[in-house]
Formats: C-alpha cells, sequence, structure tokens
C-alpha cells in the first residue's frame, strides 16, 4: 500500500463527498464511490452491503477486488456463519473489526478460516449507515496479512464521510407518490435501466416479486411501459 500526503487525503475525502452528492438517492450511490472509498482507506479490498431486516441477511452486495464466486458464495452459505455482521451492527459507527471481536475468536472462526482467509482479508473495520432506524447499507474493507490493521485514522475519515453517506443513501421523497417502498426501490433500478433479473439480484428477492412490484407500480402510476415509468424517478 502506498502512502498518502495529507493534501490527497483532503482531495480523497473531496472526491468521495462530490460523488456522493452526485448520486444522492440513486441505487447505485455505494457501488459507485466504493473504489474510491477503498483508496482513501488504503484497504485492499471492500464490499457492500444492505441489512435486510426481514430476512436477516446482507443483501444487494457489490465490491471492489473480491471475486464474484467467493461473494456468491457468501450469500448462498457463509453469512449464516457471519460472526462479524450482527457484531459490528450493534456498534453502527464506524469501527475495526478488532476493537469489537477478540482477535483469536476470529481467527478460530469457521467464516475465517473458510471465508476470509482464502480471500487474504485479513484485518477488516466497517461501517453501518443507518437513518431513524432504516438500514441504509454499510462499508466492509479489508487489509491482506502483512499490512497494518486500521487504526483511528481510517476510523476517523470514515465517520467524517458518514453523514454524507446516510444523505446520499437516503431514498428520494415523493410526497405525491402512491408507490411502497419496495415498489419505489424496483422503479429506481428500472430507470437506472437495470432489468428484472438484475433488480432481484440488487434487492435479494425473487423474479417474480420484482416483477409484481413492477407491475403494481406501473399500474398506480398510469404507465404503460418502463420508459414512462422511469420518467417519474429520473434524478
Amino acid at each position: 500500500m502506498s502512502s498518502i500526503s495529507k493534501n490527497d487525503h483532503v482531495d480523497g475525502i473531496a472526491q468521495v463527498v462530490w460523488q456522493l452528492c452526485e448520486y444522492r438517492g440513486k441505487p447505485d450511490a455505494r457501488a459507485a464511490v466504493l473504489a474510491q472509498v477503498a483508496q482513501l482507506l488504503r484497504a485492499d479490498y471492500a464490499a457492500s452491503f444492505v441489512w435486510d431486516e426481514q430476512q436477516q441477511r446482507s443483501t444487494r452486495r457489490c465490491a471492489v477486488n473480491i471475486d464474484e464466486t467467493h461473494l456468491d458464495a457468501y450469500d448462498i452459505f457463509f453469512h449464516q456463519v457471519d460472526l462479524i455482521t450482527p457484531a459490528m451492527r450493534t456498534v453502527r459507527e464506524a469501527t475495526s473489526v478488532d476493537r469489537v471481536i477478540h482477535r483469536p475468536n476470529l481467527l478460530h472462526s469457521q467464516f475465517y478460516q473458510d471465508f476470509l482467509k482464502p480471500a487474504h482479508m485479513n484485518h477488516g473495520i466497517n461501517v453501518y449507515f443507518v437513518d431513524q432506524g432504516r438500514d441504509l447499507g454499510d462499508l466492509r474493507l479489508w487489509r491482506a496479512a502483512g499490512d497494518p490493521p486500521f487504526g483511528e485514522r481510517e476510523e476517523r475519515i470514515l465517520k467524517e464521510l458518514t453523514p454524507f453517506f446516510v444523505r446520499a443513501l437516503c431514498p428520494p421523497v415523493h410526497v405525491d407518490s402512491p408507490l411502497s417502498q419496495r415498489e419505489t426501490e424496483v422503479a429506481q433500478w428500472v430507470a437506472r435501466g437495470a432489468t428484472d433479473k438484475q433488480i432481484a439480484r440488487e434487492l435479494g428477492i425473487a423474479f417474480t416479486t420484482v416483477r409484481t412490484h413492477l407491475k403494481n407500480a406501473m399500474a398506480k402510476l398510469e404507465c404503460v411501459n418502463r420508459t414512462q415509468l422511469s420518467r417519474h424517478f429520473d434524478a
């Protein structure tokens, strides 16, 4: 990992803030800035999810430098033995994993041995973004073995960025919209050009459920096609 000067530090934060402002209210805001945040924190690997309270699991993933098959394995199985997320979600603010989970316990866990270690993820830092009790998304950043652990510098940067993430990740308010929250999310993805299969994957719901929400949204807004629906959510 290369060193970052004070000017680079300030410029890096400014670039992330600018990007978050540009993507405010858009469903791909997390993915748009994830690589920049990883570079700013000198992280080798980065991932972001949104906690789904109904499913009790992390969904809507995006990642930097983590193999898709490895992420598939997390979705299929390893989320069930993930001892980090439940513990870190109770903290909420930016915190290194070692502050919350006793390192020997982590190193001897199935999650570390079979998921983190094979992907070379050794030192972690997490932050979870919440607005009025609602989970908006998170950042999970990792360094490889041989790199120094995350410290106060990285925690401070993420704490500085937190209010900007919260504002960017809060869904836009449509005062007159008759749509439910999930119908709104589906319509927003449609406006970004996503297919129904892509939306199902991003939201962690079934393809048929996407079609139901889409049908309901079009009926409520009296739209005859996806193009008309998209116009309601252009931002």
